[in-house]
């Protein structure tokens, strides 16, 4: 938003203002527009953010991907194993039953 601080200070004189009451409205104003209203610069300071974000997202994504399919490749081996297993223990059972 554009605010001409000396235009508002002439019209607040000419209605009734005195100058110093004037001129600490119109700072009042320009600080509160300035500390409200982004720049581009603060837009592209938030992009930049957004896009540092997105990559720090996307590799922990890939990680936990790999996490995951490393987690799933030793469930098969433990589950491989233990039916191994759960197979000698029956032939042995029915070696010794007979």
């Amino acid at each position: 938003m554009l605010f001409n601080p000396l235009a508002y200070i002439d019209r607040l004189t000419r209605g009734g203002f005195s100058p110093e009451q004037a001129r600490a409205s119109a700072e009042a104003l320009e600080t509160a527009f300035s500390e409200s209203v982004a720049t581009k610069a603060d837009v592209g300071d938030v992009r930049h953010d957004m896009e540092l974000l997105k990559r720090d997202l996307a590799e922990v994504e890939g990680r936990l991907k790999l996490e995951i399919s490393q987690s799933k490749t030793d469930i098969l081996r433990w589950v491989f194993g233990f039916n191994l297993v759960l197979i000698g223990a029956i032939f042995t059972i029915l070696k010794f039953v007979r």
